[in-house]
């Protein structure tokens, strides 16, 4: 996973910089080499933020947001973003917003 974020960050980087989008060109996520690799790093991120999403997500508990202002995370089980964010979002948020958001700070 650790490789996968790494790889990923370096590919945002390269696309940044780079000039033409080429990656949006028909195929080439299938012919070439880098896009290949990006889309399956990508596939294996998506699939393990959306595992603690939904783990996040099932173990919530529902409390009203002056009691959520007043938690101390660093005494909380699971002290993570995501933990606050699914907290303070409360239970309509959908996933692929969380994974999106996490994604951009990951990214940031």
């Amino acid at each position: 996973v650790i490789k996968a974020v790494y790889r990923a960050l370096v590919e945002a980087e390269h696309r940044s910089m780079t000039p033409a989008p080429y990656w949006n060109l028909p195929f080439a996520n299938q012919l070439v080499p880098r896009l290949r690799a990006f889309n399956s790093d990508l596939d294996l991120l998506n699939d393990v933020l959306n595992e603690l999403i939904n783990k996040a997500k099932n173990t919530r508990v529902i409390e009203d947001i002056e009691e959520l202002e007043k938690r101390d995370y660093a005494n909380v089980k699971d002290p993570s973003l995501l933990r606050f964010l699914v907290d303070m979002r409360g239970a309509d948020i959908d996933n692929k917003q969380l994974r999106d958001d996490l994604m951009t700070m990951l990214i940031a």
